[in-house]
């Protein structure tokens, strides 16, 4: 989808930029670096999917799904999860709160445009 908008939540600047250099080029991407305003800045937004770390301070990754899957003008937005959690608990955890898909880090430019092609 051209133009399709992307949001991308990681306080780890090396991943947000990691996405941005592989996404940049043919899609809207926006870098945000906490969980906290991950739902305004959703509905302003209006992004197509969602690439959401876990291990963030503050609000996590997994309270920010709760929050993006309760909240009616978001519910419906496909959430990746990309984490360096790897266990099979923590993929199988953020499956059941809603995420779409679970990419674990070290992501590779052909994971992610494989999960875009799915959700655009």
């Amino acid at each position: 989808m051209e133009n399709a908008k992307i949001l991308v939540v990681d306080d780890d600047p090396i991943c947000s930029s990691l996405l941005l250099s592989i996404l940049g080029d043919d899609y809207q991407v926006t870098t945000v670096n906490s969980g906290a305003d991950v739902i305004d800045i959703a509905n302003i937004q209006r992004p197509n999917v969602i690439f959401l770390d876990i291990m963030m301070p503050g609000k996590n990754g997994y309270q920010v799904l709760k929050d993006l899957k309760q909240d009616p003008q978001t519910a419906k937005l496909p959430v990746i999860i990309v984490s360096a959690l790897a266990e099979e608990s923590d993929e199988s955890l953020g499956l059941r709160l809603g995420a779409d898909a679970y990419l674990g880090k070290p992501i590779s430019p052909t994971e992610v445009f494989a999960i875009l092609k799915k959700y655009l």
